[in-house]
């Protein structure tokens, strides 16, 4: 009985240091952001298409909070 308690303790801090280690190596493997946050940073000025396409200039929105969110389209 002795031996078995002592094998089920055993396992049990195993279980937790792989569990532990394969934490970190996966929070290791997450990729760093690849710039810091702009917020507040005045952005230089640009013009692109909208949707409709009508031209957006940046430039057009000065003094109102803009939210800048630029990602990969499909279209």
């Amino acid at each position: 009985m002795l031996f078995t308690r002592r094998l089920r303790i055993l396992m049990a801090v195993l279980a937790f240091a792989l569990l532990g280690t394969g934490f970190i190596l996966l929070k290791l493997r997450e990729p760093k952001p690849q710039i810091a946050s702009a917020a507040g940073q005045i952005a230089p000025d640009f013009t692109l298409t909208d949707q409709s396409n009508q031209p957006f200039h940046l430039a057009d929105q000065r003094g109102h909070r803009v939210l800048l969110i630029f990602y990969r389209g499909y279209w």
